[in-house]
């Protein structure tokens, strides 16, 4: 790529809206956490090396002191493997031969991979399904196929730091969805021309990406956005943290909350969206037309994201909640299908 090019495309990543796209920057001053993980492993190391140390009253104040700050290091690395890395899990492959592998730019300009599925008869229609967490693109390869099937192209990708993606460390939503613009941008290049309607399907966490994505559209597929479709979507980021996080580190919130944005401010310098206003309404309310399929055993996540959509999204979506369907996009049923085609139908 052309130094050109690189620019033009920086300058359409800054231009949008949904995400923050500066890139965190390089520090050569360690941070008060990477100071004090140091000094731990140094008393650590000593008291091992001169057992005299445990009998000298001046040594023992000391580590005595080194308690609180311990259990402090101790709460942030939690919360930082909590929240900022993505937990292993061993990629599962997509079956369908007919899928296309192409390199993009995401965040950073960091390279990525996706894949796309094109309609059997040519078709200027497209489809960005996102997965949720922590989740694939296989996992939810049933519901791109059936998207296939009704004359459209599918594209996707496993998010960053999920399936085979990197970007495991510094995690955040806000790069993902900035992945999810470039990966849209990429598309006209794939398919060889300008999709003249797009929809996006969002499960879970997808779900909540796609609800920003829509209420902040952009590119060429700002006026070409049709309508999205939300499976049992996630509608709150502090809610996911406050069920991440272990055992009693709830009741520590203001605690959490200080280390959330300090990390989030380091990470993104531009940040565009804050912890506490991560959820809906101030999230973004979309203004297209909306599918809401709700599975009625949502063993994930409860009641307490679908109070919330229908609070704020209720009035305006087509909602139906299906009572035999699990959360799992591993799992699909006939009755979602019908009601994702026949609502698509209706629009096209």
């Amino acid at each position: 790529m052309s130094v050109i090019n690189r620019r033009r495309d920086r300058l359409i990543l800054r231009a949008r809206r949904a995400a923050a796209y500066a890139k965190t920057p390089v520090t050569w001053t360690p941070s008060i956490p990477t100071v004090l993980t140091a000094l731990f492993l140094v008393e650590a190391l000593a008291v091992i090396a001169f057992p005299q140390i445990r009998v000298n009253r001046a040594a023992l104040i000391l580590i005595g002191l080194s308690i609180p700050l311990g259990f402090w290091l101790f709460i942030y690395w939690k919360i930082y493997l909590s929240v900022f890395t993505t937990p292993y899990r061993e990629p599962v492959p997509l079956t369908d031969s007919r899928w296309k592998i192409f390199d993009f730019l995401g965040w950073g300009e960091e390279r990525m991979q996706a894949f796309i599925l094109l309609a059997d008869e040519p078709s200027k229609d497209l489809v960005l399904y996102l997965h949720g967490y922590p989740s694939s693109l296989a996992r939810g390869e049933s519901r791109c196929q059936h998207l296939q099937s009704l004359g459209i192209n599918v594209i996707g990708a496993d998010q960053r730091g999920l399936g085979n993606q990197q970007g495991r460390m510094d995690w955040t939503l806000l790069k993902v969805i900035a992945d999810a613009e470039a990966l849209l941008e990429e598309a006209p290049k794939q398919l060889g021309f300008t999709p003249e309607r797009l929809w996006i399907y969002g499960h879970s966490m997808g779900g909540f990406i796609t609800i920003r994505l829509a209420a902040y559209p952009s590119g060429w597929w700002e006026h070409r956005l049709e309508g999205i479709v939300l499976e049992s979507p996630v509608t709150s980021f502090p809610m996911i943290i406050d069920e991440k996080l272990p055992g009693r580190m709830v009741m520590a919130r203001p605690w959490v909350r200080h280390v959330l944005r300090r990390e989030y401010e380091r990470i993104h310098p531009d940040l565009s969206v804050r912890y506490a206003t991560s959820e809906l309404p101030y999230w973004g309310l979309p203004e297209v037309p909306i599918l809401a399929i709700q599975a009625g055993q949502d063993e994930m996540l409860g009641e307490a994201h679908f109070a919330l959509f229908k609070e704020h999204l209720g009035d305006v979506a087509e909602v139906h909640v299906l009572n035999d369907m699990p959360h799992t996009s591993r799992v699909d049923m006939p009755v979602r299908r019908a009601k994702v085609e026949a609502w698509l139908e209706a629009m096209r």
